[in-house]
């Protein structure tokens, strides 16, 4: 089982022979040659920077290819003419919660919008808008606007967007990234309704969730730009001889990657004087207009204690986590940061907190570096320490290779990475993580 094996060219979707990419001297993807079968769901796994995206997006037609061939849907992606005629039968989710949509547009007119791209007429469109949007669960929200949802509903929105048009070839890269258990749940239900009502349709994926790719017909996994084995997920843990695919994925990994690497043991807080709390909320409330997003909500959280919100997109954890850091004021009750009542105002207590929010809080026209070094400096860092701060963090968080950097230019795990070093820059003593994903 290995990258030469047939997968049956005949019944491909998209084959690739000796594809590489480069992104100036950084390698993205090196001598790839692979066929992944049509008619099924086929997964791209691997953690980020492996070069899934990469892969994605020259299958899709939304990059040049550099070397090397892809064919797709039976011809050339890099011939004109066939590129023309089969880009309206590929459907592309790019990474990135809503990052098909246009923010200021409704759900409805984000969905109209490329019901017009793809030539519908306008009662075809109502027909189709007010299917998708019955069967996702947004119809409610018809006139709420894209930058308004929850990344659930992002998601659930841009797909369809992807389906408006009964695309033979469905494109995903990283579609439940940052997405709630429930909508996740909802998000693959839908797939395999749609994939049940047309049953020819072939579904690309790529995810770093082992858990949905357990259920995909057919799996790649990458890593450092390289195919290391294909095959169902099945296959996958019989040749690795594993009982799941995150032991069968570490298992294919080279040696010199660090595979046998120590599982991560995080240490019982040791117990401390009941009374000494870093955060205390009282009777917390937060109404915007007639709509209550927080609602009368207590609780105190110990010094040293990882004290988690779990909950669905759009249920307050972000208003929660806002009121606390004074990013918002509060309706009705109190918080309180090491004793004292949160003050917007008060830049001595809200240096000791780092707050990573769900949106990257990045600039994205600087470096990893200078997003470092600004930060530093807005938190008021001697400045005889800023440089040795920053080298730590770069260190700390595997960031050299990337540290002369844009943000955009990063996959989003990368991000993820920057963004904690960002929120740890001035070493604070709350540290306030917004829908982080720890897992990736």
């Amino acid at each position: 089982m290995n990258v030469a094996d047939e997968q049956g060219g005949a019944g491909a979707v998209a084959r690739l022979e000796g594809v590489s990419l480069l992104y100036r001297k950084t390698a993205a993807l090196n001598d790839i040659s692979l066929d992944i079968p049509a008619g099924c769901m086929a997964g791209l796994i691997g953690p980020d920077g492996v070069g899934k995206s990469s892969l994605l997006s020259l299958i899709a037609g939304a990059r040049k290819v550099q070397t090397g061939a892809v064919s797709v849907l039976g011809g050339d992606i890099s011939d004109d003419g066939h590129r023309r005629a089969v880009c309206p039968r590929i459907a592309y989710m790019p990474q990135g919660l809503g990052r098909n949509l246009y923010a200021t547009l409704s759900v409805y007119e984000n969905i109209d919008f490329f019901g017009r791209l793809f030539g519908h007429a306008h009662a075809e469109r109502r027909r189709r808008i007010e299917t998708l949007m019955k069967s996702t669960g947004l119809l409610p929200f018809a006139d709420r606007p894209a930058g308004k949802l929850s990344g659930g509903m992002k998601q659930k929105l841009g797909l369809c967007c992807a389906l408006i048009h009964d695309p033979d070839l469905l494109v995903l890269d990283e579609p439940t990234t940052g997405v709630d258990p429930l909508s996740r749940r909802q998000f693959w239900s839908l797939i395999d309704d749609i994939r049940a009502s047309r049953p020819g349709m072939s579904v690309i994926v790529a995810t770093a969730y082992m858990e949905e790719a357990a259920r995909f017909d057919w799996l790649a996994a990458m890593n450092d730009g390289n195919v290391l084995a294909t095959g169902s997920p099945a296959e996958l843990l019989s040749a690795t001889a594993t009982d799941n695919l995150d032991d069968a994925f570490v298992a294919l990994l080279p040696e010199a990657t660090g595979r046998d690497r120590p599982a991560l043991d995080i240490t019982p807080r040791a117990e401390g004087d009941a009374g000494d709390f870093a955060i205390e909320a009282e009777h917390l409330s937060k109404r915007f207009g007639d709509f209550t997003a927080v609602d009368d909500v207590s609780f105190r959280i110990r010094r040293g204690e990882i004290f988690g919100f779990l909950g669905s997109n759009g249920c307050g954890k972000t208003t929660t986590m806002k009121m606390l850091t004074g990013l918002l004021d509060v309706s009705d009750g109190t918080a309180k940061l090491f004793g004292q009542p949160v003050d917007p105002g008060n830049l001595d207590v809200r240096r000791r907190v780092g707050y990573m929010s769900q949106a990257f809080s990045l600039y994205t026209e600087l470096t990893v570096r200078q997003n470092l070094s600004l930060h530093a400096r807005l938190y008021r860092l001697p400045a005889e320490t800023i440089g040795p701060r920053v080298a730590e963090m770069i260190a700390r968080f595997d960031l050299a290779d990337v540290a002369d950097s844009l943000p955009d230019a990063l996959p989003l795990g990368i991000r993820q990475r920057l963004s904690l070093a960002v929120a740890m820059i001035h070493g604070p003593d709350i540290l306030i993580l917004d829908e982080t994903d720890l897992r990736r």
